[in-house]
């Protein structure tokens, strides 16, 4: 059977910005999901197995009954519940505060720069990037699962590096670096426009910035092949399956990994390449712009990626030290319970996550473990 992970459902297409990346602009801005169809599929997804669940848009922040959506995804079951959203209405604390009491757990934004003057003019709309960080700083300081999406366009390639050294100095642990889709606003973005082969140095950089800092196993790069990403062919999501059913809102389901499939190509460097099997290539409107120039096979099976254990905290490692502030010493099994009341502790769904991170913790000398009879129990090192 096919493994069931994520249900992400598309609520609307309206949205409050104007992105020269967007690919989705081209988009009905009127569709809408109604609210009772909406429960529908979340109590299908759930019936049918999926273990997360996503809300999007459009901005589904626009959607005034959200919370309740929420909740009622919680109620069904469903433990992690994500947020896609731009943040700009979440610059409101008390906006921030009821999706949280609702039961989100993981909050994705979109940032486009960390130069404010940069991000307000690609996305359309002054003060945006003040308003959208405020909300980035509200959702961590509730606590949830914070992660940012970072646009790789002809006007931030270069700074990818220190675009990710600003939002992980603000906090953030996992992100997914977005090479943009040429379709819909920024297949109209000509002046947007760069290649594969030019942006993918800035890329590796900034994987290699998030390898030395802690964070190698939680950045991604999308819509990029492994060949552009020497030493960090891993991090490439086109290796690595979505598992993911997205619902559009007129209702309409199609899975994520055949829909990518089958935009992708590939061509003559494919043929020779070690991941000719497990790559899916590149994207069709790419090649109708920039062609095969400048992607190489690579010819050998590469070796692992060079992670390090460096001082910045994984949503999980910050779960784990959260649930053991207070120094008392608490078993395995009390963190499993204590993780349902911490909205960060979206992933802590067994031993095996518990003790996965809890060893990461000890080699950066912040816990300790002991066994007694049995049974491990944890505690902060200077406790």
């Amino acid at each position: 059977m096919k493994k069931r992970d994520c249900c992400e459902i598309i609520l609307n297409h309206a949205c409050d910005l104007g992105c020269a990346f967007c690919s989705q602009a081209d988009f009905d801005p009127s569709a809408l999901m109604k609210p009772g169809e909406a429960v529908r599929h979340i109590y299908r997804a759930k019936k049918e197995g999926f273990s997360r669940l996503g809300f999007s848009g459009g901005e589904a922040l626009l959607r005034r009954d959200l919370p309740q959506l929420v909740k009622a995804a919680r109620e069904v079951g469903f433990k992690a519940v994500r947020l896609q959203t731009n943040g700009l209405r979440l610059a409101s604390m008390a906006a921030a505060e009821k999706l949280v009491r609702a039961g989100l757990t993981v909050c994705k934004f979109t940032f486009a720069s960390h130069i404010p003057k940069v991000h307000d003019r690609l996305v359309g709309k002054p003060e945006a990037f003040k308003k959208s960080l405020a909300g980035l700083s509200n959702m961590l300081k509730l606590k949830a699962a914070v992660g940012v999406n970072l646009l790789v366009t002809k006007a931030t390639y270069r700074a990818l590096p220190e675009t990710l050294k600003f939002f992980m100095a603000k906090g953030v642990s996992n992100f997914v670096l977005i090479y943009p889709i040429h379709t819909g606003a920024m297949a109209r973005s000509p002046a947007l426009r760069i290649s594969l082969p030019a942006a993918a140095p800035y890329i590796a950089k900034a994987l290699r910035l998030a390898a030395a800092s802690g964070l190698g196993r939680e950045v991604k790069a999308l819509n990029v092949p492994p060949c552009l990403l020497p030493g960090f062919e891993n991090m490439a999501s086109g290796l690595y399956r979505f598992n993911t059913v997205v619902v559009a809102a007129d209702g309409e389901a199609r899975d994520l990994d055949s829909s990518v499939a089958a935009a992708r190509r590939q061509g003559p460097p494919c043929a020779r390449c070690f991941f000719k099997k497990t790559c899916r290539g590149v994207d069709h409107n790419y090649l109708a712009i920039f062609g095969w120039k400048g992607i190489s096979p690579v010819k050998r099976k590469p070796g692992p990626a060079r992670l390090a254990s460096g001082p910045f905290f994984t949503n999980s490692e910050k779960c784990f030290l959260e649930l053991l502030r207070g120094g008392k010493a608490r078993a395995t099994a009390e963190l499993l319970r204590a993780a349902k009341s911490v909205p960060l502790c979206y992933d802590c769904s067994d031993g095996s996550n518990v003790m996965t991170t809890g060893t990461a913790l000890i080699k950066k000398g912040l816990v300790t473990r002991a066994l007694r009879g049995g049974i491990y129990f944890w505690s902060l090192k200077h406790a």
